[in-house]
C-alpha cells in the first residue's frame, strides 16, 4: 500500500520545497509594507506558508492542465518554484494595492479600476487631422 503513495508523497514534497524557494526569492525583493511590523521570523513563516501551500495545492491541477508528469523531479521542482513565486507575487501586489487605497470604499475602487481599464484599452480617436477636402 505504501508503494502506491510513495511517488505522490515525493512529488508533493518536491513541490513544497521548490515552492518555498520560489516564494522566498520573491520576498527578498518585494514585501508588503504591513509585513514590516512583524519580526523577520514571522514574515518568513507567512511567506513560506503561502508559497508552500500554493505549490502543493495548485501543483497537481497545473500539472494536469499543462499535461506534464510530476514523477519527473526536474519538472516538479520548476513547477513548484514558479507557483511559489507567483503566489507570493500576487499576494504582495494585492496587499500593496489595498494599503494604498485603505481609506476608500468600494465605489472608489470601482472608479479607479474603471478609469484604468478605459484609459488603457480605449484610446480617443484622433480628430485633429480631419481635412474637409477628404484628402
Amino acid at each position: 500500500m505504501s508503494d502506491i503513495y510513495l511517488p505522490t508523497l515525493i512529488s508533493e514534497a518536491l513541490l513544497a520545497f521548490s515552492g518555498l524557494f520560489g516564494g522566498v526569492s520573491i520576498s527578498f525583493f518585494w514585501q508588503p509594507q504591513r509585513l514590516h511590523q512583524h519580526s523577520r521570523f514571522m514574515a518568513g513563516i507567512i511567506f513560506g506558508g503561502i508559497s508552500m501551500g500554493a505549490a502543493v495545492a495548485l501543483g497537481g491541477l497545473s500539472a494536469r492542465w499543462l499535461k506534464i508528469d510530476l514523477n519527473q523531479a526536474d519538472i516538479t521542482l520548476g513547477l513548484g518554484y514558479i507557483l511559489g513565486a507567483m503566489s507570493n507575487g500576487l499576494i504582495v501586489w494585492l496587499a500593496n494595492f489595498f494599503r494604498r487605497h485603505e481609506q476608500r470604499d468600494i465605489f472608489d475602487f470601482a472608479s479607479v479600476i474603471k478609469s484604468k481599464v478605459r484609459h488603457e484599452s480605449l484610446s480617443p480617436p484622433d480628430l485633429t487631422h480631419n481635412n474637409p477636402d477628404g484628402e
